[in-house]
């Protein structure tokens, strides 16, 4: 149950239920989940690979490794679901499963079949300039000589291009073993004839499909904290304490936000929607703030639109809607961003009216690091409701209490 000062400022955030609309009243179609694999990878690329290094003497090894001489066993279940690039479009799909040792095994696969096997090693300082000569072995019988990447330094990605085989086997399998000239880690399979199934299915509808979870633990580990990528944004803006609200209680057709969080006296949340080609911000953006003042039921609403900004990377606008109630005004701090890939998103903050100004103030300065990342976007491609934000300037600090 949410505490009775969440569960006030959830009741005035219903107002952000109403569905974003085209100019013509046709819904926005869904978009994938809000919260992808957690562990970034590279997308499965077939691609000519760079000339390896010599390997150090220090090759990766297993983090903290245990006794047992036995495979790592799955502790709960695998999850995923699609990725996709800076611009909204589908990249590829990828599932992940937590193992006793501490590891995490990752399988990522793209439209053109291409696979890659990644391997999370807690507290390790892979090199990324270096390669790896690995072998990667199911059941004893299938063999392949790959190399292995770090592209973060906790992390070792292996390349497969598009092998069915392999494929294949690691569905029906018992057993993968990935070896190097320093380290030997293997996996139980466990549930992959579901899990590798569902992630092709996931790849040839283009990430149209519900989220891939087998997991039986459903309970988030850290049901306080956002997704990194959201999490660096409203960091980035400025804002320095803020907590997850958790809407499981509220049934999915009658959620407000994909996501939710507190920001002191303030709610906001984060709505991401993929829309029809040649959809236009400013229709998108009108739509939707005319759905919110439908909402204003019993009070009388007003509302207010920047012009639209076309930039390098998006297409931005900010506004705000304010409901006038017998109660107090109820107002919303709104910024809308559309990507050349045509991903609608909708960032907002709620506050009742003497915290106006921090609502508003933590919207300019989202306004800002998203002008910023469209003219310098990051190297790394997030997925689908994690914007990868690397800190502005200057922008004004958006701490909990008022301006």
């Amino acid at each position: 149950m949410l505490d009775k000062a969440v569960a006030a400022a959830l009741s005035s955030l219903l107002l952000l239920g109403a569905a974003a609309a085209h100019a013509d009243g046709a819904q926005v179609a869904e978009l994938v989940p809000v919260n992808p694999p957690t562990m970034y990878y590279p997308a499965p690329s077939s691609g000519p690979a760079p000339a390896p290094r010599t390997v150090a003497p220090s090759a990766p090894a297993a983090a903290d490794p245990t006794e047992k001489t036995g495979p790592a066993e799955l502790e709960d279940g695998w999850e995923g679901g699609p990725s996709r690039d800076r611009d909204g479009k589908f990249a590829y799909c990828a599932i992940e499963g937590r193992f006793d040792t501490g590891h995490v095994l990752m399988i990522a696969r793209n439209v053109k079949g291409e696979v890659n096997l990644g391997m999370g090693i807690p507290g390790a300082e892979l090199p990324g300039a270096e390669q790896w000569k690995v072998k990667v072995v199911v059941d004893g019988k299938l063999t392949r000589e790959r190399r292995a990447l770090a592209p973060k330094p906790d992390m070792l990605v292996i390349p497969n291009g598009k092998d069915e085989e392999l494929y294949t086997a690691l569905m029906n399998g018992k057993e993968v073993v990935f070896s190097s000239d320093a380290d030997r880690m293997a996996f139980a399979l466990k549930g992959t004839k579901k899990v590798l199934t569902d992630l092709k299915t996931c790849v040839e509808k283009a990430g149209a499909v519900p989220p891939i979870d087998t997991r039986t633990k459903k309970v988030a580990a850290r049901p306080d904290e956002l997704p990194e990528g959201l999490a660096d944004l409203l960091k980035a803006a400025g804002v320095r304490e803020f907590k997850r609200v958790s809407l499981e209680n509220v049934p999915k057709g009658e959620r407000p936000a994909d996501m939710a969080w507190r920001i002191g006296p303030i709610v906001g949340g984060i709505r991401e929607r993929m829309v029809e080609e040649g959809s236009k911000l400013e229709d998108l953006s009108a739509g939707y703030v005319d759905a919110m003042k439908k909402r204003c039921e019993g009070g009388t609403p007003t509302a207010s639109l920047s012009a639209v900004e076309d930039l390098p990377g998006l297409m931005l606008r900010t506004g705000s809607v304010d409901c006038a109630l017998k109660e107090g005004t109820m107002h919303v701090s709104l910024t809308f961003f559309l990507s050349p890939g045509r991903l609608f998103t909708i960032l907002f903050h709620e506050a009742q009216e003497a915290d106006t100004g921090l609502a508003n103030k933590v919207r300019d300065n989202l306004a800002e690091v998203l002008r910023r990342l469209a003219v310098n976007p990051p190297s790394a491609q997030p997925s689908a409701g994690q914007p990868s934000a690397q800190a502005p300037a200057s922008p004004a600090t958006a701490q909990t209490g008022k301006p």
